[in-house]
């Protein structure tokens, strides 16, 4: 009896841990982050306990893209209008804190210099970076993030500079060992990229689509050395699979046996 009544205490022990996991659900873990405004408070700016997602359209701003080949595989790296998520404790730039009580906003009272940070993230939250943040997520910038994607039209949250560390640690047979590596010894941050919350391989896929004729030029790269670029017509590439199959194509023809 005694041991069936430690096996249940066990049980919802376990369900109440899973039950603390946090999903991360988009625009609903947006919040928003209260400053002073005379003797009331209004807001400053928007933040999340997970990821943002996009208040606008994703889209591919340049007309080039570059073609990364080696160990086997082609890698397509896009310029995007996505902008680039900071996990701090402060907003990226300002250097402003987060306050998300509506009617204290920061203003602790005489001599108090302890910040009062939001109770949804903890003291770190993720923001938008050179971004306008609304209740809905970053609005898209000229100029965002590169997205790396590979010869299976997946998408990768590894840097450019992951890709280059990737071929210059021959041991590493694959991307994904690499990432395992590096969380293993704690560098991940120096080459992960934080995704647009929601973001989907078929998205991007189709966001190529779109932008493949108009792309005229690709910079081509056998491992980490830049080899050639070629300017194309426009309309050349009527898919982002055709597009990764010139890049593929390339590599193979010249790839060292």
């Amino acid at each position: 009896m005694y041991k069936k009544a430690l096996l249940t205490i066990s049980l919802l022990a376990a369900f109440a841990s899973a039950a603390m996991i946090r999903i991360p659900q988009g625009a609903k873990d947006i919040f928003p982050c209260y400053e002073p405004h005379g003797h009331f408070c209004k807001i400053a700016n928007y933040a999340s306990s997970t990821t943002m997602p996009m208040d606008g359209a994703l889209e591919f701003v340049e007309n080039k893209v570059d073609c990364f080949y080696g160990e086997g595989h082609a890698y397509i790296i896009a310029r995007s209008n996505a902008p680039e998520q900071i996990r701090d404790s402060v907003f990226w730039g300002s250097k402003s804190r987060c306050y998300d009580d509506n009617t204290n906003c920061g203003n602790l009272g005489e001599g108090v210099e302890v910040p009062r940070y939001t109770k949804n993230s903890g003291l770190y939250f993720y923001s938008c970076k050179n971004s306008k943040a609304t209740a809905k997520g970053c609005k898209p910038v000229e100029k965002g993030m590169e997205i790396l994607v590979t010869d299976d039209l997946k998408i990768s949250n590894l840097s450019r500079e992951a890709l280059l560390y990737y071929f210059k640690a021959s041991q590493r047979k694959s991307l994904d060992s690499l990432m395992a590596w590096l969380l293993k010894n704690h560098k991940s941050q120096d080459f992960h990229q934080t995704l647009p919350w929601g973001l989907k391989d078929e998205d991007v896929v189709k966001v190529g689509n779109s932008a493949a004729p108009r792309w005229t030029g690709m910079d081509f790269y056998l491992r980490t050395k830049k080899i050639e670029s070629k300017s194309y017509k426009r309309g050349n590439f009527s898919s982002f699979v055709d597009v990764m199959k010139a890049c593929k194509d390339w590599g193979m023809a010249h790839e060292v046996p």
